[in-house]
């Protein structure tokens, strides 16, 4: 499979993109809505809450490239599982342990084996670990993504899974089921889309190269998100914000796959750093909560209430103390190589 920089550059930004969402949560959850200071926060959150769409889309590009035209046989499907478990769901736990004793130190968590295996399945002890829970449905159903997209055309497998999205969003109202956006149907637009842009790459990145579907790609999600802000702020939900989003998570998607085209001509100190930065981007969006919660839980302890600090706090230890505890796991793994791996 020939990689593709574009790909990494998306993945780059959508480690920035995922890390701003959970550093302004605090400002959505605390903040009154309609003060201008709610405005300045939820407007560059909705505007990134993109990411794990994009990162499924880019995980079925990628899947799809590398598949195109091999017939699967039981043997490969196999490995190919095995793989994304030691590749994605090993680090998970190893992540979840982790965070789950730092949580039972500050007194987060009661510190039950069935609490841990269960917030280990379900993928809600920190927010991205949702996102793990979700992906491994899709690669366990490889061999159903690779018929669909060797039988059915894009427009027929895009409308397919565009009624099952819709269908989906439907069913809170009807069946209390709590976790229906870790469910793969909830996610399949973006699958799918990822699968055919793949599966027909050449031709589908041609009209991202266009400058004027760049900005018109741009200006629809900024409308999406202006939208939701105004609903947000005004508190009159007028629309349903859930095929909004639908339509907003895809222009931004695509958004950022036709700026991405465009750094791969960027100066090299820009491709340098966006490398660097997918080099990391699991391994940081996998522990950034831990750091998160943590100094969120030391400052609000020592009395400091005030959002303005919190955020600042939340923004530059999210920012750099990852990165530093991925220099240091780099650093384990060079002595001890067998260790590669294990955190993402």
């Amino acid at each position: 499979m020939i990689r593709r920089q574009e790909l990494s550059y998306m993945n780059a930004l959508a480690c920035l993109a995922v890390i701003l969402i959970h550093v302004l949560s605090l400002g959505i959850s605390t903040l009154m809505p309609g003060t201008w200071q709610s405005v300045v926060v939820y407007l560059p959150w909705r505007l990134a809450a993109f990411v794990v769409p994009m990162f499924l889309y880019t995980g079925a590009v990628k899947l799809s490239m590398q598949f195109s035209g091999k017939a699967l046989t039981f043997g490969e499907y196999l490995h190919y599982c095995l793989r994304r478990i030691r590749k994605i769901y090993l680090p998970y736990v190893l992540w979840v342990v982790i965070y789950y004793l730092a949580f039972w130190v500050i007194h987060y968590v009661r510190g039950e084996v069935g609490e841990f295996f269960s917030y280990l399945l379900i993928g809600n002890l920190s927010s991205p670990f949702y996102y793990i829970v979700i992906v491994m449905q899709f690669y366990f159903l490889l061999p159903v993504w690779l018929w669909m997209v060797r039988r059915l055309s894009p427009l027929v497998g895009l409308s397919l899974s565009l009624l099952v999205v819709l269908v989906v969003q439907q069913l809170p109202a009807l069946l209390p089921f709590p976790y229906y956006d870790r469910i793969f149907p909830t996610y399949l637009l973006f699958w799918t889309a990822g699968l055919y842009v793949g599966r027909y790459y050449r031709q589908a990145i041609r009209p991202l190269r266009g400058g004027w579907n760049l900005a018109v790609a741009g200006m629809g999600a900024l409308l999406c998100a202006g939208l939701a802000c105004w609903q947000y702020s005004a508190g009159q939900w007028l629309f349903n914000l859930d095929p909004i989003k639908l339509c907003a998570d895809l222009l931004s998607i695509f958004f950022i796959h036709a700026l991405c085209l465009t750094l791969t001509s960027a100066p090299q100190w820009v491709q340098q750093m966006l490398e660097w930065l997918s080099e990391r981007s699991f391994f940081v969006y996998l522990s950034h909560c831990l750091f998160l919660t943590l100094v969120t839980a030391f400052l609000q302890n020592r009395g400091v209430s005030a959002v303005g600090p919190l955020l600042l706090a939340r923004f530059v230890v999210c920012y750099t103390l990852p990165f530093l505890c991925y220099w240091i796991y780099q650093k384990i793994t060079h002595r001890l190589p067998f260790l590669k791996g294990l955190l993402g």
